[in-house]
């Protein structure tokens, strides 16, 4: 309500001039609209390329317009901004990715050469060179307005300066505020500037927070393509809306799940995208309608949800909720059809409604799981699929009883579950199959088996392996979508029983809590699961150890 200043930090203004409005002229719109007016100084019918459409780059594309520009080209990652760009004199977009040559040759192609003035508004060292290379030879010049990161170098071959191109910094705009900011403020008085449209919210002072939700950003893993390295990126994270929860994710590990469709095999590509699922973390802010969650507290993200107001979540046979079924084709929120994750305005689609591989993250309130605080988040994390799966699949679904004869198909994480195995089979080294040979090392067949690989052959041999009378296989790996299962019907009939489960049939917000009290009363050890931790920077190598099948979780570090 009340700071003190030096008398060279502030500008006496028009008292007629409305506050609420002019007040955004204090940093980066006057640093946009002045790049243009006092470094660049477009003529009347020049050319304008401005790389980044955000609120600086939009108030560099009103100072060209307002300068007479007949061309000004947006440069962005999301078509979305064109539409809002065109009310500040945008008048062509391109998005580089739309094309398969350098940005700077597809606007040189465009304008005859090269644009006459460019502006460089996101601080993306490739941004800056692009926005130089793409000026005119001659009498081009290149204004960069966005700040880089502390180890960029700006890089450009001697000839593309020699040959009159010239290349610009400004700070502020070339401003002196004391002298020049009364100026730009009657430019709005007289209706020559319209800042109403950069002002997109309001809130009372007391809700101040709310601004800083409307503007949060964190680093994320981004997947721009299939089966390529994930990229480090800084994105927006938009705030939660009703039912929905906003968390801080400290610790994440990375599932077959994950590997399976970043690659995306058999499946539908949908990126970019953010993968994980399996993470610990804190609740950061809520949404409308939350009631069990605050601030602070500690969590694990579910893939797949718990409504409690469904027939699944009112039944205690089935944890299938209607409402939030594990949609691996959604990568948006129910609530409204829309990414919570945004680049620039382009928005970036969400995995299994988690998308843990981000320093900030929104999920549905059904698909978070409030844990014992006291719990180690980078332990307890590697509950949130696989492990609990399988753990699960045991416990609550085969539910072998003391002395029962067990067959594990599968020693991944999953089947591991179950560790304490006392012997092995290859079914390469038998010329039968390996349901035969586990009848004749159990005398018939097993009391349970699980099955948790997803291989059609393993599902039906691990069903055939149980004894007739009493045996009860339980299938847990996800098989390929033209997968059938066969076998006799007379398996059957003879007693034999083959049932299916989902994270173990436990229902996340309800049971999942009393796992995670399993570990902490030394009844569960985690710990044998956890093979490699790495740094959020290194979360390629996570991937690059699963694919060489060197160990079964990673744990990766979010704060370092």
């Amino acid at each position: 309500e009340y700071t003190v200043v030096h008398v060279g930090c502030v500008a006496k203004i028009n008292p007629a001039a409305p506050l609420d409005k002019v007040c955004v002229l204090s940093c980066g719109i006057s640093t946009g609209l002045v790049a243009t007016l006092n470094v660049a100084k477009p003529k009347k019918g020049s050319t304008v390329a401005i790389f980044g459409l955000g609120d600086v780059g939009l108030a560099a594309a009103e100072g060209a317009r307002n300068a007479g520009a007949s061309r000004i080209i947006g440069v962005d990652l999301n078509a979305k901004r064109f539409d809002e760009a065109k009310k500040f004199g945008v008048t062509d977009f391109v998005i580089p990715k739309d094309h398969d040559k350098p940005v700077q040759k597809v606007i040189a192609e465009m304008t005859g050469g090269g644009v006459d003035r460019s502006f460089e508004c996101t601080g993306s060292i490739n941004a800056m060179i692009s926005a130089f290379k793409c000026v005119h030879d001659g009498w081009g010049i290149a204004v960069l307005v966005g700040v880089p990161n502390k180890d960029d170098a700006f890089k450009t071959h001697p000839m593309n300066i020699l040959n009159e191109r010239t290349l610009k910094g400004t700070f502020f705009g070339n401003f002196k505020p004391r002298s020049n900011l009364p100026s730009v403020v009657e430019r709005y008085t007289n209706k020559e500037l319209e800042l109403e449209k950069f002002i997109t919210h309001e809130v009372p002072f007391s809700e101040i927070n709310k601004a800083f939700e409307y503007m949060l950003k964190g680093d994320a893993a981004v997947a721009w393509e299939a089966g390529k390295p994930l990229v480090i990126e800084e994105v927006e994270v938009a705030p939660p809306q009703a039912m929905e929860v906003r968390l801080k994710i400290l610790f994440t590990s990375l599932c077959h799940t994950d590997v399976y469709f970043w690659e995306a095999k058999g499946q539908t590509p949908l990126f970019p995208r953010i993968f994980g699922h399996e993470a610990g973390g804190i609740v950061e802010s809520i949404g409308e309608g939350v009631t069990d969650l605050k601030p602070g507290d500690h969590v694990l993200p579910v893939f797949t949800g718990e409504c409690k107001e469904c027939r699944h979540c009112k039944s205690e046979e089935s944890n299938m909720c209607d409402l939030l079924r594990i949609n691996t084709d959604r990568g948006v929120m129910i609530n409204d059809g829309k990414s919570r994750f945004s680049i620039n305005g382009q928005p970036i689609y969400h995995f299994v409604g988690t998308s843990t591989f981000s320093e900030y993250t929104v999920l549905h309130v059904g698909s978070v799981a409030k844990i014992n605080p006291a719990a180690p988040l980078d332990k307890v994390c590697v509950l949130s699929c696989g492990i609990s799966t399988g753990l699960g699949a045991t416990l609550n679904v085969a539910k072998p009883k003391k002395g029962s004869t067990v067959a594990v198909f599968g020693l991944g994480a999953v089947g591991l579950a179950k560790f304490g195995v006392t012997e092995f089979v290859n079914p390469k080294d038998h010329d039968k199959p390996v349901h035969e040979v586990l009848a004749e090392m159990t005398n018939g067949g097993v009391d349970r088996s699980i099955e948790c690989t997803g291989s059609i052959n393993a599902m039906i041999s691990a069903f055939e392996c149980v004894h007739d009378g009493w045996g009860v296989a339980v299938l847990v790996g996800v098989p390929n979508k033209d997968d059938a299962f066969k076998t006799h019907p007379m398996n059957i009939l003879n007693e034999r029983t083959i049932k299916g489960t989902f994270f173990g049939n436990y229902k996340p917000r309800s049971d999942l809590p009393s796992v995670v009290e399993k570990y902490m009363n030394k009844e569960l050890e985690l710990e044998k699961f956890i093979t490699h931790e790495v740094s959020f920077s290194e979360i390629n190598k996570a991937f690059e150890y699963m694919l060489r099948g060197e160990g079964l979780r990673c744990i990766i570090r979010m704060d370092a």
